[in-house]
């Protein structure tokens, strides 16, 4: 098995160490923030297999083609105007209806509206095939 070894392999995996080596050392010396150190040490764990298993395949494996560019462009695009067309009808409830919507109260609505459907339109310009 042949490993890759450029720098966008080696940054990773020696960030991951330096993670784990945080990790320990917070957890030892400073027992109250063991659990800080507990999460330093699993997601430096994780970002090492994790690179490890990137460093398995060729460069050309992660490229992604045409089709799928444009359909992300595509899906990002309308993402983007379906959370404008939610932030522009809070702003129409807000200003012409008795209910009083602050913007920091929606803003977890808006992004996680935002994020759904751009997952979903990615899902569905990928399964609908070549884009017109």
């Amino acid at each position: 098995m042949k490993f890759r070894t450029d720098k966008y392999i080696l940054r990773p995996m020696s960030m991951s160490i330096g993670m784990v080596i945080a990790g320990i050392l917070l957890s030892f010396l400073m027992p109250s923030l063991f659990f800080v150190g507990f999460c330093l040490i699993i997601a430096g764990t994780i970002l090492s297999v994790t690179g490890v298993y990137v460093a398995t395949k060729p460069v050309e494996y992660f490229m992604p083609d045409e089709r799928t560019n444009k359909n992300t462009d595509r899906s990002g695009h309308h993402a983007f105007w379906i959370m404008a067309s939610v932030v522009i009808i809070l702003g129409l409830i807000d200003r012409f209806t008795s209910v009083s919507i602050e913007y920091k109260h929606a803003g977890t609505l808006i992004i996680f509206i935002g994020i759904f459907s751009l997952y979903f339109l990615q899902w569905f310009y990928n399964k609908k095939g070549e884009v017109e």
